[in-house]
């Protein structure tokens, strides 16, 4: 338990790099005349509708829980703080 705020860190990061390398890519798309990403996300949805809607619904759900707290911070509005 106690390196668990390593592999959190790591996982942070990596996915700090993942989105970082993300815009990259679409600001090298746009600048080039490529194919950015948002052309390929369009496409997709467009394919798939229900699959974005639950994709958007979980992303929904799971930002949600994160910015409000969860259970942690309902318990503490129970208890006064």
């Amino acid at each position: 338990m106690k390196n668990s705020g390593i592999y959190f860190s790591a996982l942070v990061t990596a996915l700090v790099g993942t989105l970082f390398l993300l815009l990259v890519f679409e600001t090298w798309a746009l600048l080039f005349g490529q194919t950015p990403i948002t052309g390929y996300v369009r496409g997709a949805i467009h394919t798939f509708p229900g699959w974005s809607f639950v994709a958007a619904i979980v992303i929904g759900m799971v930002i949600g829980h994160v910015l409000w707290g969860g259970p942690a911070a309902i318990a503490r509005l129970r208890r006064g703080q």
